[in-house]
């Protein structure tokens, strides 16, 4: 079965492409079924349809798709058995006209509905001006390019708005010609009222309304007109303000205080203000809150560390005591350098409340972050999971990683006919499912949306437990891009029918403005319980290992879902509970004899799932050592964002070769110089000291030379003419990167190393450590380099599991 092509064409993997007949029998199979969802998937062209092809259920309102029988103008629903009327459509000989969305190209399929958005979409700047002395001149000043440099990228019809904040929070008037702004207390908890009071905003749902307004201007009101603009109108004006900025650290003692910033009050401002604008509109228009943050939060709701620099940042130690302590945390009152967890969970209760606010309207809240300490994103990236947005972190506002990045954040659609951005404003999924499948939930950056109580058919397919974002069958997402993916997760029931159906219905609002639903349909076969060969052909041990490892990092993160039963687990639990799962998995499906280590054999459909999950327990996703919460955050937050290509990459990241002694070499088969790196094992055998290699981690781009070529390259053998064929070497792996760099979201940090250097670091704690000082104690590895590490490897790893599994009665 091609997985590849249905991603092509309908953005979909799933983990079981075959489903057994009986319930009892699918839970043998140890694996969740689940699936992979690409909603804006454009590796493929779309059939667009308008809007009077479009034929949906009276019952439960799924849409007609091509895996439906159509009967003498009556189609047959699969997901409540509802019987429809096609309608009489003729054409001119007299032969009926069937619906275009019955073609056998139309799983996926795009319906327009005629309608627009009210508004254009709202772009919404919050900027940090706490900068310490050191970054004044170089990071402030390449973030006030970076974001005048942005305006331009705006669609025209872009509302704008700025917040900028250090110890106070000031909203500025786009309408004023002397740059008026309003300043808020950043020690303040404000309400949506207190904001209306103080803006001069009128009651909930009464405005200033000229009838000579335009539309959008009936909207926004004479108060919101002067905080949220069209870009063509303020950009002027608006890039006057963003040059002008000064930053705005208030005295302090540098070497023992912290700046004092109120990032938290800030972000509260901006989704009231925003809030206030839209009155009864909220659900109008979609939209980004960008918010750019230079360092922790240290003042008023949503701090994370109190001023002094004596006291430390909080750790993952320090969180998870608090976590799973059962004793209530009281503040930190002493004179020794403790960590205050108090401000953790009065943090996290905070930004939980923002983030309703912020979904609520349809927008998402997007960090691009500049600073080498952690600023808090542990406890706020909750805004951003559950709306949809994006993280953008680096050292500094100055570094590549940050302008490249904020560029690609404004990509345009790859149409050259098209100016619009590549992406999807205020977007909603729902799912349906045939009888046999119930949901658990999403895992994924969205939030669930509550569950309407008045149509049975949507209970009976909600599922009583749950995972992620569960209980409901249709989510938020507010903003979509190309590379969003959702892992929904089903219960599967008994069937009595030889295939079941999954159903995704995305809404969402095109960046031209107009309201769009797509629709994607998934047969998957029900075939015998003894049925184990077309078992074997339907599992995709890929997409399985990214619902698996999606399943146990939501069991790491704190009020990642909207089960009040669900508790956070300790790594050690995860990680056994993974070892657990494993075990099951090669005792359901290997071939072996009970007692007997070397008959033990996996087939090459499950055969890398073992491997997959040895690299997913050493991962930063799951083992945080040596990662600040921070970090660990960052990279959850990617991971949950990627699809299956990419998600493995950062699991079990790539690794080409490039040796000197066989690179050029003529090949056999097309008789010309190959070039090519050739793709490796990610283990210490791969090492070697003339070879170049190239690691993909998905977060770094990572360039390793080998001792004796470090050596020729640092005796410049490569600016001499006579080793031209050394220099064309040495530039291959560094064209293979750039190629990697063009296409990736958020840029990846690009490492150049030798063997032996300190940034070697960072490959050799990838590599499988086959060979490793506790391996080969007494002489060093011919040909290779030996790992300094206490880890075990992945043959040793996977004999402990083979003999679990062997003893097994």
């Amino acid at each position: 079965m091609d997985f590849d092509a249905r991603e092509v064409q309908d953005g979909v993997r799933l983990s079981w492409n075959s489903l057994p007949k009986s319930k009892l029998q699918h839970h043998r199979n140890v694996i969740p079924f689940g699936s992979l969802y690409t909603p804006l998937n454009n590796k493929t062209l779309i059939p667009v349809l308008p809007n009077n092809e479009l034929f949906m259920c009276r019952q439960c309102r799924a849409v007609l798709n091509p895996y439906v029988q159509v009967n003498n103008e009556l189609w047959s629903c699969h997901f409540c058995g509802f019987s429809n009327r096609l309608g009489n459509r003729i054409d001119g000989n007299g032969q009926p006209i069937l619906p275009a969305s019955l073609g056998q190209d139309c799983s996926t399929v795009e319906y327009l509905s005629g309608r627009t958005s009210a508004l254009p979409p709202i772009f919404f700047y919050v900027v940090d001006t706490c900068f310490d002395t050191e970054d004044i001149e170089d990071a402030y000043q390449a973030l006030k390019e970076s974001l005048v440099l942005s305006l331009s990228l705006l669609p025209d019809n872009a509302l704008v708005g700025l917040i900028s904040f250090g110890k106070h929070v000031q909203i500025f008037d786009l309408l004023s010609q002397d740059k008026t702004a309003y300043t808020f207390n950043g020690n303040k908890n404000y309400t949506l009222d207190e904001l209306q009071k103080s803006l001069g905003f009128l009651g909930h749902g009464l405005k200033n309304v000229n009838n000579n307004d335009s539309p959008i201007d009936r909207i926004l009101g004479s108060s919101g007109r002067r905080f949220l603009q069209p870009i063509s109108i303020v950009e002027y004006q608006l890039t006057n303000i963003l040059e002008s900025l000064v930053t705005n650290t208030f005295p302090r003692n540098n070497f023992q205080e912290r700046p004092d910033r109120s990032t938290g009050c800030a972000l509260n401002v901006a989704s009231l203000l925003l809030q206030s604008i839209l009155g009864d509109n909220v659900t109008t228009t979609g939209g980004h809150i960008m918010c750019f943050i230079g360092g922790a939060c240290t003042y008023g709701p949503g701090k994370i560390v109190h001023k002094p620099l004596k006291e430390p940042l909080r750790s993952h130690h320090d969180i998870e005591k608090s976590i799973h302590s059962t004793l209530p945390l009281a503040p930190n009152t002493s004179t020794k350098t403790k960590v205050d967890m108090t401000l953790f969970k009065e943090a996290r209760k905070f930004y939980a409340q923002v983030t309703k606010n912020i979904v609520s309207m349809g927008l998402s809240c997007n960090y691009f972050i500049g600073s080498y300490d952690q600023i808090g994103l542990y406890e706020m990236d909750e805004v951003c999971y559950k709306s949809g947005g994006v993280i953008v972190m680096s050292d500094s506002f100055s570094t590549a990683i940050f302008k490249q990045s904020f560029v690609k954040f404004f990509n345009k659609q790859d149409d050259e006919n098209s100016d619009y951005l590549d992406m999807g404003f205020n977007s909603t999924l729902e799912c349906k499912t045939s009888s046999d499948l119930k949901i658990q939930g999403l895992i994924g950056n969205a939030t669930a949306l509550p569950v309407k109580k008045d149509n049975q058919y949507i209970e009976k397919c909600i599922s009583n437990s749950i995972i992620g974002e569960g209980s409901t069958t249709s989510w938020k997402l507010c903003n979509v891009n190309p590379q969003s993916t959702y892992a929904l997760y089903y219960e599967k029931m008994d069937s009595n029918n030889p295939y079941t159906f999954v159903q995704f219905l995305f809404h969402y609002q095109h960046p031209s403005g107009e309201l769009r639903l797509r629709v994607t349909t998934i047969p998957i076969p029900i075939i015998a319980d003894s049925d184990i060969s077309n078992l074997e052909l339907g599992f995709d041990q890929e997409a399985a290992l990214v619902l698996v490892a999606r399943a146990a990092i939501i069991k790491l993160q704190p009020n990642k879902s909207n089960n009040s039963n669900a508790s956070t687990m300790t790594q050690g639990a995860v990680i056994k509970y993974l070892d657990k799962q494993l075990i099951d998995y090669c005792a359901r499906f290997a071939v072996y004899r009970p007692g007997d280590l070397d008959s033990f054999r996996l087939s090459s459909t499950y055969a890398m799932f073992p491997q997959f999950l040895y690299h997913l327990r050493r991962s930063p996703f799951i083992n945080v050592f040596n990662n600040s919460p921070d970090e660990t955050s960052f990279v959850r937050h990617i991971f949950m964002h990627e699809d299956v290509t990419n998600s493995l990459i950062m699991v079990q990241p790539t690794l080409l070769s490039y040796d000197v002694d066989t690179f050029g070499a003529i090949s056999d088969v097309t008789g010309e110089p190959n070039n090519e790196p050739e793709p490796v094992l990610l283990d210490s055998m791969s090492l070697g000291h003339t070879k170049v290699l190239l690691l993909d981690t998905f977060f770094h781009i990572l360039i390793f030379h080998g001792s004796k070529v470090a050596e020729w390259r640092k005796a410049k053998y490569h600016e001499q003419e006579e080793y031209a064929h050394f220099k064309t070497f040495l530039e291959a792996p560094k064209k293979e990167a750039i190629e990697i760099l063009m296409d990736r979201f958020p840029l990846p940090r690009f490492i150049d190393c030798d063997e032996g250097g300190s940034q070697a670091r960072f490959l050799m704690a990838k590599l499988n450590p086959s060979t490793s000082y506790t391996t080969n104690p007494n002489q060093p590895f011919v040909g290779g380099l030996d790992i300094l590490t206490d880890d075990t490897n992945l043959q040793l790893f996977m004999n402990h599991v083979q003999r679990i599994v062997i003893a097994k009665k």
